[in-house]
């Protein structure tokens, strides 16, 4: 098995605001909407970001603010922003532009977001049918004029989709190609009743390589904190990508724990294919899923975790004394991060399983 280098551990982390939305899109993953209430409280949310800040002598470099629509309370959004970015932090956030109808008042919303860095802007069809595309040409005029770095977020259910095309050639027309940022949909929470439409292309694998979500924890407004800020965020509370809870432990008890969480970093270093592997050389292939989204990690994710059976064999395989020595010597290896290997007491000699070493697609794992 191939391991992937991935973005550095705990350099970010997101904050769920909210899981308000000014609109329901049929491919929400936590399921926002206007009829959602529940959020993150201001002076939780302040303390957390404290801790952020302080936590190693300001290791985490930047907080993402996401929902739901962080806009959906500008004040709220004004100073937990501003308390973060006093405090050092690279502050992101993502929108659906709703308060942009117009450059005027695009312009007035983004002078008072000073501690917001940069602005992910939702442009995909799903969006656009609800939330016209000039909200999001006059959101990019505004970022520029006040500074402010964007990007446009486009998720679509397939990159061949005519949809999809037409709207990533408009953009590059109007010279935004250089902002595009696109995903596969994943069909998790809401998106779930999206699966077998026939925008879909499948594979019988899962997406290969690394998975960079996994190295940024993320924090829910109940004071939950999971290992990933993608599919995992519909999952219950109960499942092994759980890191604690904010509300009964420090973020630095709670952060330093997850150094030697083998399933966070299992899934930075291999993957879900790499896991898919994993469950094929313990005899659990049969167990697996039998198609996955192609390009999207997070459906694979989302597949091999819903399925019970699965999370158990996974518990027994990831904490056996084998399987934590590979993660910990690959992390120190590939990833550069020592520490778990240290805490080990392990060399790099203790890297041992040729079969774990090599492509799985050249190996001999009889993968399709």
């Amino acid at each position: 098995m191939s391991f992937q280098p991935g973005f550095p551990f705990l350099k970010n982390i997101g904050f769920m605001l909210t899981y308000k939305c000014t609109i329901s899109c049929p491919h929400c993953i936590v399921e926002a909407g206007p009829k959602r209430r529940k959020e993150m409280g201001l002076e939780e949310a302040l303390d957390w970001i404290r801790q952020v800040s302080s936590y190693r002598n300001k290791y985490i470099l930047s907080l993402g603010l996401t929902g739901g629509e962080p806009f959906y309370d500008l004040d709220r959004l004004e100073v937990i922003s501003t308390h973060a970015r006093r405090l050092g932090l690279f502050v992101t956030t993502v929108t659906n532009a709703f308060w942009a109808p117009t450059r005027e008042r695009a312009l007035e919303v983004l002078q008072r977001m000073e501690g917001i860095q940069l602005i992910s802007l939702s442009t995909d069809a799903h969006h656009l049918k609800l939330i016209p595309l000039e909200n999001i040409k006059n959101a990019a005029w505004a970022a520029r004029e006040t500074g402010h770095l964007y990007d446009l977020a486009i998720c679509t259910d397939s990159k061949a989709d005519p949809s999809f095309l037409r709207l990533e050639e408009a953009l590059r027309a109007s010279g935004e190609g250089e902002h595009m940022k696109v995903t596969v949909t994943a069909p998790v929470g809401r998106a779930q009743n999206l699966m077998g439409h026939p925008n879909f292309a499948t594979e019988s694998v899962p997406a290969r390589g690394g998975c960079v979500l996994a190295s940024s924890p993320l924090v829910f407004p109940n004071g939950k904190v999971i290992g990933c800020t993608g599919a995992f965020v519909a999952l219950p509370p109960t499942h092994p990508m759980l890191l604690g809870d904010l509300r009964q432990e420090s973020l630095e008890t709670i952060l330093d724990r997850s150094e030697s969480n083998p399933y966070v970093h299992a899934m930075r270093l291999f993957g879900p294919y790499g896991l898919s592997v994993i469950l094929r050389e313990h005899g659990f292939g049969n167990l697996l899923p039998r198609e996955y989204i192609k390009d999207c990690p997070c459906d694979a994710c989302f597949k091999l975790f819903t399925d019970r059976r699965l999370v158990k064999a996974l518990d027994a395989i990831m904490w056996d004394d084998e399987m934590l020595k590979l993660i910990a010597c690959g992390r120190a290896a590939y990833l550069d991060e020592p520490a778990m290997a240290q805490r080990l007491g392990l060399s790099m000699e203790a890297l041992t399983r040729p079969s774990l070493r090599e492509d799985p697609v050249k190996g001999s794992n009889n993968l399709p």
